[in-house]
This record gives C-alpha cells, sequence and structure tokens, in this order.
C-alpha cells in the first residue's frame, strides 16, 4: 500500500500547500539522551546539515577522519530536505577533523567512552513552515488541537521508502528472492527495516480503516496503554483475540515477505500505533502557517501533516539525476 492511499485517522480539510520549498522550510533538531561524559575514545560531534541526508554526512566524516566507515555512527535517520542538526559520533584519537564539507558543519563536540548507538535519542523537534496555504485554514487551529489530543496514526513515513518508493522494490528483489547477492551492513539493515515499515503500515491501515487504532480492542498487546503492531520477525505473535485476526488479514496480503524475515536475524518486536505530538504550536503568517512540536524516536513529522490537509513537497534532483 502506497503512501499516498494509507487511509487517514480523520475526516480530510480542504486545505493545500507546499513544503520543503527550501531545507530552512523544514527544521528538525535531535533531542539526545545521553550526555556525553566529556572523556573516552570515542568523538561525538554535533551537525547541521543542509539538503543532505545522514548517511553521506557519515561517509564525509569517515573521510575527515581518515577512519572506516563503520566507525562512524548516529543515532537516526534525519530528513535530507531540511535544515537538520544531530549527534554522530566518530572513533578516533582526532579531536578536529579535515577538509571543507560545505552541506555541514560541526556545532560542537564532546568525548564519550562509547559510540553511540541506532535509537539513542529522546525524541525530535520540528518547525515547519508550508508555503502558500489554500482553503480551510480557520480550522486548522481546531485540527491541531485534535492532534495534540488524540495523536495520529504512528506510520512510517514516506522517506522510509525512499523516491517513489523505490526501496520497496529493491528490498523485495533481496529479501524475497533467493539466491541473496553479498550486500553490505548498510544496504541489508535499510532493506530489513523497509520490509518491517511496510508490513507494519499494512497492519496500522488496517486499524485506521476501522478505526480502532487508537483505542486498544480484544487481544490488544499495549505499550503505555496505546495497541501497538508488529514489527516482522521469528517468533508467535503475542497478539491474540481480534486484534490477531486484524493483523494476520492485513499480512495475509504481504505473505512473500514474512517467512524470509523471519529467517534473517530479525525477532519480531512492537511498536505503538499511535504518534502523540507534544508541544504543538500553530500560527498563521500572511499565506503560510508555521507548525512546530516534539515527536518520539522513531516517529515521523509526515503523519502528523497529512492529517492536516494535502501539502505537497517541492521535489529536488538526487546527485545521480543530476549527473544523468
Amino acid at each position: 500500500m502506497e503512501w499516498t492511499t494509507l487511509p487517514r485517522a480523520y475526516v480530510g480539510l480542504s486545505v493545500d500547500g507546499v513544503i520543503r520549498a527550501e531545507p530552512a522550510d523544514f527544521r528538525v533538531d535531535e533531542i539526545a539522551s545521553i550526555e556525553p561524559s566529556g572523556s573516552g575514545e570515542h568523538l561525538w560531534l554535533r551537525i547541521e546539515k543542509i539538503d543532505v541526508n545522514t548517511h553521506a554526512v557519515a561517509l564525509d566524516l569517515a573521510r575527515a577522519f581518515a577512519v572506516e566507515p563503520i566507525d562512524v555512527s548516529y543515532a537516526g535517520m534525519k530528513d535530507r530536505r531540511a535544515i537538520a542538526r544531530q549527534w554522530f559520533s566518530v572513533r578516533t584519537p582526532r579531536d578536529a577533523a579535515s577538509g571543507e564539507f560545505g552541506a555541514w558543519q560541526i556545532i560542537e563536540t564532546r568525548r564519550h567512552a562509547r559510540k553511540l548507538r541506532r535509537g539513542d535519542l529522546a525524541g525530535n523537534t520540528f518547525r515547519i513552515r508550508v508555503r502558500d496555504v489554500r482553503g480551510d485554514v480557520a480550522r486548522l487551529r481546531e485540527r491541531t488541537a485534535q492532534l495534540a489530543e488524540f495523536g495520529v496514526p504512528n506510520y512510517f513515513g514516506e522517506q522510509r521508502f525512499g523516491r517513489d518508493g523505490g526501496n520497496v522494490e529493491r528490498a523485495r528483489v533481496w529479501v524475497c528472492r533467493r539466491p541473496r547477492p553479498a550486500i553490505s551492513p548498510m544496504q541489508k539493515g535499510l532493506h530489513l527495516s523497509t520490509a518491517r515499515a511496510l508490513l507494519f503500515n499494512a497492519v496500522l491501515a488496517r486499524r485506521v480503516a476501522e478505526s480502532t487504532w487508537h483505542t486498544p480492542i480484544d487481544g490488544d498487546v499495549e505499550i503505555d496503554g496505546a495497541p501497538t503492531g508488529p514489527l516482522w520477525g521469528r517468533g508467535r505473535p503475542p497478539a491474540t483475540g481480534r486484534a490477531r485476526e486484524i493483523e494476520a488479514a492485513a499480512l495475509e496480503l504481504h505473505r512473500e515477505w514474512l517467512d524470509p524475515l523471519e529467517h534473517l536475524g530479525l525477532t519480531q518486536e512492537r511498536r505503538t500505533l499511535v504518534a502523540r505530538p507534544r508541544d504543538l504550536q500553530f500560527a498563521v503568517d500572511g499565506a503560510d502557517i508555521e507548525l512546530a512540536f516534539a515527536l518520539s524516536p522513531g516517529q515521523y513529522a509526515t503523519a502528523v501533516l497529512r492529517e492536516l490537509g494535502e501539502f505537497r513537497a517541492v521535489r529536488t534532483q538526487t546527485a545521480a539525476e543530476a549527473a544523468a
């Protein structure tokens, strides 16, 4: 099921606009969960990147510190078409990078005894400008209050699936077919996360269609009082009753993925079906609106935006497309 066809939880507003017209329209700031100690073999760097993806910065850092890419790590991927601030760590005795990198800059450095691991963050804050907004703008303030109170479906955002959903087919080719060619650990991780996100979104879409996404039902596995869905892998699904029936029906349409994911070293996990934006603020600025809010780790600002209107992103060329 494509991102654009996933069911919405709220009645659609007649509002449209443009997001990501320029990187400054989409600002992301990582909230750290660990305070670096000030000493250790790993140099932690807080970096501001502009219109470049997280992996590209990681490769730049490996070159700048003359280390292998495996010695560079980060807590989570951040949007490319944005101004994003996040932490990286590099295993190095050096305290300064060499070279010039126009797409990013180092804001702060600290040392720590261990590397930064995936998920080592408390969340992210967002400040988003939507330009040239048209339609029933007056109702947006009421809708943002609803989202703050009840949350939104915790879909994996379109970024997880790549431009035009291309990551899905690439993941299918590697995950679902044999023999599998040798690929890098990073590429394997991308394929597996894409596959799990596809299956989770399918289950959540079924719950949204039945209006049970935000309320536990018979057999649900809960996290902090909210229902959850599967991140597929080895192990017996813990949901029972009606919740299990819904999951099984949704996953039946994606059966080709299930057995391969169980045999690729993944253990089944759960993810909440509800994302709750915190400190949600809304302001009108002429023909634009500005939104600010915070989300927990792994939650997507685009899942919030799609419940407010039809906001289309400005498409930009990738380096590969520009070179073609």
